[in-house]
């Protein structure tokens, strides 16, 4: 006779918001943001451009992607004619060892060769399912936005929607487990810290076209110079003063081809103290002059 198995004993949260399925037209845009929550983006149809932090990645139909919280990131329809078509969760759950395994990396992408082999696309129909069950009038709740439906669901299709987004959860947390020889590891963040460096972020952004220094930004802040440098770090892989210099030259380089400004307009733009100061840092970033670069570069 087998003794008796008893499972641990279990309480969490799970917090659900914004679940929906969406469609959004060519030239659509959602700008950097980030907030608490992690979430699921899998695209039915069409193609999305993300940057999550500094990295930059296309989704395309069939792929799914899990963002961790607190990384900041954009999205935009990466077709320049068709519709992008998603399903998308933003949750939270209060349970420590899950909340360790969805944190092990800024983001996870799932691409559809791999999904297809997975339970994910059952899950998603199930869910498609019910929500096609709940779209009688008598079911969904009136908007003020003549593009949105809201679902009223009983205690029972809430209970199956709970599960089939955990079960979601699960599939993608297992397969980046298995797969872990590929995952970019990260150092736990804490929801604090990724605040404080996107308000860094933020903050280094006015010191592309403005009067100011890093070490002004630490002290308004109340933060240390290498206390600032390296909380920025750990959240944006490269140091305030590199983050401060890639963006100036990014600028630089769009203003060259886009428009018919003289260098020196350009350098007093960007803050350089002339237009040789201005040459140089161009040189060392790019391997040519402003000059060099104008007429055989375009974005």
């Amino acid at each position: 006779m087998y003794p008796d198995i008893i499972f641990p004993d279990m309480t969490s949260t799970l917090q659900i918001t914004g679940c929906h399925f969406g469609n959004k037209p060519a030239g659509w845009h959602y700008p950097k943001h980030h907030h608490h929550l992690y979430e699921v983006l899998h695209c039915q149809e069409g193609e999305a451009g993300l940057v999550i932090n500094r990295a930059e990645l296309t989704l395309h139909a069939g792929d799914w992607l899990m963002i961790r919280a607190g990384v900041r990131h954009e999205i935009r329809n990466g077709s320049p004619k068709g519709s992008f078509s998603f399903f998308n969760i933003h949750f939270d759950i209060d349970d420590a060892d899950m909340r360790r395994s969805l944190s092990r990396t800024d983001y996870s992408l799932l691409q559809a060769s791999v999904a297809a082999t997975t339970k994910l696309p059952s899950y998603i129909q199930a869910i498609e399912s019910q929500m096609h069950r709940s779209l009688d009038p008598e079911r969904s709740s009136p908007s003020s936005s003549p593009t949105e439906r809201r679902l009223t669901l009983t205690p029972v299709q809430k209970i199956n929607l709970q599960a089939h987004i955990l079960l979601i959860i699960q599939e993608i947390i297992s397969l980046e487990q298995a797969d872990s020889a590929e995952q970019r590891t990260v150092a736990p963040v804490t929801i604090h810290a990724a605040d404080t460096a996107h308000l860094i972020e933020e903050q280094l952004r006015r010191l592309v076209s403005a009067d100011g220094s890093i070490a002004q930004i630490a002290d308004e802040l109340n933060m240390s110079r290498s206390q600032f440098s390296k909380l920025f770090k750990q959240i944006y892989g490269v140091s305030p003063r590199q983050y401060v210099t890639d963006m100036k030259l990014n600028l630089a380089k769009q203003l060259l081809v886009s428009t018919n400004r003289t260098i020196e307009d350009i350098a007093d733009e960007l803050g350089y103290h002339s237009a040789s100061h201005f040459s140089r840092q161009f040189r060392r970033g790019t391997g040519l002059s402003p000059n060099q670069f104008r007429p055989r570069h375009r974005i």
